[in-house]
């Protein structure tokens, strides 16, 4: 798809909106040609730009959401469907003021759209990366399914065992993607662990959680982690494994 508007913009418009629970909602919107797709890289978000409420400009950044493989002339985000301060917990600021106008928007609405910023990044020394532990809460799995559906299948990458550890403190927020872990599980149960924990962790410590100290493996050269979620929770489940041995340089935060 070109990006040719100013400031390398494209655009898009709203083509369905989908509740999931009570908790999220995807938002699925057209692109201008059923052949386009949005180019982006393990970890990339997509950024959103239109006028707010207040017809000042708004925009927010989110990670791509369950998008098959192939799939063309259209992008998917799910979005907090909390009030303001609690979006801008989970989001941030920014693209909290945007989910705002997009809860308002009705199918055809036209928002701007480009490809955002890489945010994978491994700054370890050892290489190749055989290990991959994933530690997520909320809509932080995103990023980390499609990451797994990329390195999982065999000859696509150098990684040979590969953790996710999802955390949540509601039952319900393990609609937004627990079928699609459950089918990566299945198909590729020997080198691929899953484990989903309900706890409140941002309550509670994760050092005496015994499903979490069972779920996280210790360090070993190779080893690559990404946390993913919350700006609170990534900052505690940073602490927490470099309590357990991780180096700060072979642990990635996404925002």
């Amino acid at each position: 798809m070109p990006f040719e508007g100013d400031g390398g913009w494209g655009k898009c418009t709203l083509k369905s909106k989908k509740k999931i629970g009570n908790t999220f909602t995807v938002y699925e919107f057209a692109l201008p040609r059923s052949d386009y797709t949005v180019p982006l890289a393990l970890g990339q978000q997509i950024d959103f730009c239109c006028l707010g409420l207040e017809d000042n400009v708004v925009s927010g950044s989110f990670y791509p959401y369950d998008m098959n493989d192939g799939e063309r002339g259209v992008v998917r985000v799910v979005v907090p469907n909390q009030d303001a301060k609690g979006n801008a917990a989970l989001v941030g600021l920014g693209s909290s003021k945007f989910i705002e106008v997009l809860h308002e928007m009705r199918q055809g609405d036209e928002v701007a759209l480009k490809p955002g910023k890489t945010t994978l990044e491994y700054r370890g020394e050892r290489v190749p990366v055989t290990d991959m532990v994933y530690i997520a809460s909320g809509l932080g799995i995103v990023p980390i399914v499609d990451q797994v559906k990329a390195i999982t299948p065999k000859g696509t990458s150098s990684v040979k065992v590969t953790s996710v550890v999802w955390i949540n403190d509601q039952r319900s927020d393990f609609d937004l993607a627990m079928d699609e872990l459950e089918s990566e599980y299945t198909k590729y149960s020997t080198k691929l662990a899953v484990s989903c924990i309900m706890d409140d962790v941002m309550k509670n410590p994760m050092e005496g959680n015994a499903e979490v100290e069972e779920a996280v493996p210790y360090f070993n050269a190779g080893t690559m982690a990404v946390i993913s979620g919350p700006k609170r929770f990534s900052e505690k489940a940073k602490a927490y494994l470099m309590r357990k041995g991780y180096p700060e340089n072979c642990i990635c935060v996404l925002p």
